[in-house]
């Protein structure tokens, strides 16, 4: 009976727009050291769109596509991805802190490890629903920044990912309305991938192994390869 309670309960969270209410992880963040570390320290955080309460809502794309699931996904890949020649997190010298928790807890753990450079992990959307026969210059590779360091990450994020992502509108977005801009003592930059409301959006984001080195290199470059 409670089983199909959470179950109904579940079903009635996922609104019109795709968006699902999940509860965050229990575990804690999780840092990942080089053998050889530069002295940097990178916070990636994963998605998780809490609203003031206590749970992720998780935003859905074409195929079913989740947000959160990505973002952890990319997270992992750009941490220790990559091939010989590309380069992952780990391979290029940087300690590495994965926030999996609610946003408000990423932002105070971003703080309390003396991170270096906090990067939000997200993907974008301009509908409800998965669109089709829409030009590629309606998507692309979005980085939001508010201070003069974070538009500097972000011109490097949006060069190094960009040219990678199918959509042709890569820009750089100056935002004062997002805490993990506003609140974080590391410079910030937050990476929207591509827009997961169109299927070449989708595939790209899906196969993350074979560019996510670009964004471990788009961090090397704005940091000056410590």
């Amino acid at each position: 009976m409670l089983r199909r309670l959470l179950v109904v309960l579940t079903a009635l969270l996922v609104g019109a727009a795709g968006l699902v209410a999940v509860a965050p992880s229990a575990a804690a963040d999780v840092t990942y050291v080089p053998d050889d570390w530069n002295g940097k320290v990178i916070y990636l955080s994963q998605a998780c769109h809490d609203r003031g309460d206590t749970v992720c809502h998780d935003n859905t794309g074409c195929g079913g596509f989740s947000e959160n699931g990505n973002s952890y996904r990319l997270a992992m890949s750009t941490i220790q991805g990559g091939s010989t020649d590309k380069l992952n997190l780990l391979e290029r010298g940087y300690k590495v802190v994965r926030g999996n928790g609610l946003t408000r807890k990423n932002i105070a753990n971003s703080n309390k490890v003396g991170a270096d450079l906090h990067v939000p992990l997200h993907s974008n959307a301009i509908s409800a629903a998965c669109e089709s026969k829409k030009p590629a210059s309606r998507y692309g590779t979005h980085v939001m920044y508010v201070s003069k360091a974070g538009k500097a990450c972000a011109a490097a994020m949006v060069q190094h990912v960009g040219v990678s992502s199918p959509g042709t509108n890569d820009t750089r977005q100056y935002r004062t309305d997002l805490g993990e801009l506003n609140q974080t003592n590391a410079v910030a930059c937050y990476l929207e991938q591509d827009f997961h409301v169109w299927q070449r959006g989708v595939n790209w984001m899906k196969n993350r192994d074979t560019w996510s080195w670009r964004l471990a290199g788009a961090i090397d470059v704005y940091l000056g390869y410590p």
